[in-house]
């Protein structure tokens, strides 16, 4: 069932100071949320049309907590509060469905076994000319060994919290059976095929009041990506698509001409090694 999410009738209610005496402003807006059972899919549907921030004579207000209240079966009222950012509350933990990340794009290294772009090629002797390897690399007389470049890499994580009773052992468990898997749709811009999982951790006591866990869980997930191509040439093949994350490689055969033996990329093949799923669906965000 799809989320309904719209502001309600006399939102927002806000209240404001002087921000160079006492930086005590703040603004509520109200969201009515239907469709769904779940306090954290309320709070995610209304902080995913809440702005992070919001500007109010010249005093910059930040999204600080959602608070869900039922109103019927499947029907929510969801209270977002901004406040400044050296008010108290800003330094508390984050409110479920709040996620950061941190990310690394320090070059990968990657073997390829076919050039861009044969650039030049000469000869001892004209009786032994230089064939054209149609830019296969580094050919021994037995095999093609190829070269290491550096290639783009992008790694990240983010740290979602997640509201106590979100976290069980059946979503943990989730977690771990999807760890190693490609998304099959678009998430957070990437396009499908070129984020994979690389799996989350989480860890801490929980506070309880009354018995009751009360604390948001942070839980940090790892992702790798890698750019979906279109168009690859392999010798005189070309490859039309590869996903980020399939896998593609090439077989040689050794031709004869004018009397000489060498290598030619005769067969491209590329081959889906990851299982995909819905990272939304799982993560509750993006």
């Amino acid at each position: 069932m799809s989320l309904t999410v719209y502001e309600k009738a006399g939102s927002p209610r806000a209240k404001f100071v002087n921000a160079t005496t006492n930086n005590g402003s703040s603004i509520e807006f109200t969201y009515v949320v239907f469709g769904t059972t779940s306090e954290i899919d309320a709070a995610n549907g209304a902080l995913a049309v809440a702005p992070l921030a919001y500007l109010v004579n010249s005093e910059t207000l930040v999204r600080q907590e959602a608070t869900p209240t039922s109103t019927g079966p499947d029907s929510w009222e969801v209270t977002v509060r901004y406040g400044t950012e050296d008010e108290q509350q800003s330094q508390q933990p984050p409110q479920p469905g709040t996620w950061h990340f941190n990310f690394d794009t320090s070059g990968g290294t990657h073997k390829i076994t076919q050039s861009l772009q044969t650039l030049w090629r000469s000869e001892r002797s004209q009786t032994n000319p230089a064939p054209d390897l149609l830019s296969a690399t580094n050919y021994d007389g037995k095999k093609v060994q190829g070269v290491e470049i550096v290639v783009p890499k992008l790694e990240f994580s983010i740290t979602a919290y997640y509201a106590p009773q979100a976290v069980t052992t059946t979503f943990v468990a989730n977690i771990a059976r999807n760890t190693g898997k490609v998304n099959s749709a678009t998430w957070l811009g990437f396009a499908a095929g070129e984020l994979l999982f690389l799996g989350g951790s989480g860890q801490g006591d929980i506070p309880t009041v009354a018995g009751q866990r009360v604390k948001p869980i942070p839980l940090t997930f790892k992702f790798a990506a890698s750019e979906n191509r279109t168009n690859i040439k392999v010798g005189d093949i070309t490859v039309p698509n590869k996903a980020g994350w399939d896998y593609l490689w090439v077989r040689y055969e050794k031709i004869e001409d004018a009397g000489f033996v060498f290598p030619i990329p005769v067969h491209a093949y590329v081959e889906k090694v990851y299982e995909r799923f819905a990272f939304a669906q799982l993560f509750g965000f993006g």
